[in-house]
């Protein structure tokens, strides 16, 4: 048979039907939505609204302080600072007391700030101690010049050139950074998200196993019943017919890479391409043993939802379950979650397609025989 006209006329049936078109356009799109929120999510920076009440200028010292660190900073009114965090917009506001600078300049350190945040969160917990870090900071200045503007000798040149000074140290690994502060803290474990790429994943798995349901007719008119009539190899057939929605698949994959604004894209793609291919070589195996249409489709949607869980691409794989990542080594979907989490992937993934490929080679071989039979 001809392998290549087999392959140009499945490829013109995939372009110009319309359902297979709209169903791969919708994944693409869904799961680049869902890989832009997501890397939307994870990359948003918390917003802290600053209602600076302080009649004195420390207040806009403690600003200038807060600013510099890893949360984006705006100084609102009060209303609009309670509305903005109503409405989440913002994750928490600090409102800086009108006698802040009074206080300081006293000694006082007590009602200096009132900070209030949506959740108790690690985050937030984190962001408290950043606020009461900056403002020992700004008290801590404030207390030394109030000594050293009585000290003989000592003016105005002096007192900035301390200011200076006292800017570069909190701005170093000072005993008062909250970075030494939270050394004995438990470090938060990142997550994995990229959700996008992970369910485009699964789509592509049952999405390929489909493609096979040419398998299972056997009738006179068959395309499977003039392979095994000529002599021909069904893997051979598969991997022609299969090729262009594997090709489908992987350039639907690019605009899900890059809206989901993974770190290591390159890998990802290389990673990807692994996984189709091992994913058709397991559609092989699943298409040769299915032998009715019926059955293929509720194996398409067993194996596709078990492998993916069981992989770790549906959800995270919870601590009870940490079994699951272990047994499920021997499937594609492992292999690629290992590279969305920036674990090693290229050697278990080849071993795993490789795996697959023998194992359809012979499956399919062992579907010939049957057939050829009957």
């Amino acid at each position: 048979m001809n392998n290549l006209a087999i392959m140009k006329g499945r490829t013109r049936a995939l372009l110009t039907d319309f359902w297979s078109l709209a169903i791969i356009i919708l994944a693409v799109f869904v799961c680049a939505y869902i890989a832009r929120y997501d890397g939307a999510e994870t990359e948003k920076s918390i917003r802290i609204k600053v209602v600076n009440e302080d009649a004195g200028g420390l207040g806009a010292d403690l600003v200038g302080l807060l600013s510099e660190e890893d949360y984006e900073i705006e100084v609102v009114s009060r209303d609009t600072a309670v509305h903005e965090v109503a409405v989440n917009r913002a994750q928490g506001m600090i409102e800086i007391a009108p006698d802040f600078t009074d206080k300081i300049r006293r000694g006082e350190y007590q009602s200096l700030v009132k900070v209030t945040v949506m959740a108790d969160s690690y985050d937030m917990t984190y962001f408290t101690e950043i606020v009461i870090n900056d403002i020992v900071k700004v008290w801590t200045e404030a207390l030394i010049e109030g000594k050293l503007e009585g000290t003989e000798g000592f003016d105005e040149a002096d007192m900035e050139k301390f200011r200076a000074e006292s800017q570069e140290v909190w701005r170093g690994e000072s005993l008062l950074d909250i970075e030494t502060l939270a050394v004995s803290e438990e470090e938060k474990p990142d997550e994995v998200t990229f959700y996008g790429i992970r369910w485009y994943a699964v789509f592509t798995m049952f999405y390929l196993i489909i493609s096979g349901t040419w398998m299972c007719d056997y009738a006179s008119s068959g395309l499977l019943r003039r392979v095994i009539g000529r002599g021909g190899r069904i893997s051979t057939l598969f991997i022609v017919q299969m090729l262009p929605g594997l090709c489908v698949t992987v350039l639907g994959f690019i605009p899900v890479l890059l809206c989901s604004g993974h770190p290591a894209a390159g890998k990802m793609f290389v990673s990807f391409v692994l996984y189709a291919c091992g994913t058709a070589a397991l559609a092989l195996v699943t298409c040769s043993l299915s032998g009715k249409f019926v059955n293929l489709i509720l194996s398409a949607t067993v194996i596709t939802m078990a492998a993916s869980l069981f992989a770790g691409l549906i959800c995270d794989i919870p601590d009870w379950a940490a079994v699951w990542d272990k047994v499920s080594g021997f499937l594609p979907g492992h292999w690629f979650f290992n590279a969305v989490s920036g674990k090693a992937f290229l050697a278990g993934a080849v071993i795993v397609l490789a795996f697959w490929f023998a194992a359809g080679i012979f499956t399919s071989w062992m579907l010939g025989v049957k057939r050829g039979r009957e």
